[in-house]
């Protein structure tokens, strides 16, 4: 298992991301939900269940997918978010 400060330095930038992504979304439906996008705590809280996740790879997938199923955006929401150029959903 990472350590609970490394999860951290390797989460907040990755909700960070995220959420600048959806503030530059052009889709008001989707602006409006920064709100609820997951706290670092709230990530962290799931990553301590889960034993599996034991790389960063997996950390930043795993907190990929917590954040997004906390926003309730529909697929093809999920498809316009990009961060940067890049595409936040893990591969596969």
């Amino acid at each position: 298992m990472i350590d609970y400060l490394r999860q951290v330095v390797i989460c907040e930038p990755v909700r960070e991301r995220i959420k600048q992504a959806v503030v530059r979304s052009g889709d008001m439906s989707v602006r409006a939900r920064t709100t609820h996008i997951s706290t670092i705590e709230s990530i962290l809280r799931a990553v301590s269940v889960i034993p599996g996740i034991d790389t960063e790879e997996k950390l930043k997938d795993f907190a990929i997918e917590h954040i997004l199923s906390s926003l309730r955006l529909t697929p093809i929401q999920k498809e316009h978010l990009n961060l940067n150029g890049e595409d936040i959903l893990p591969p596969g």
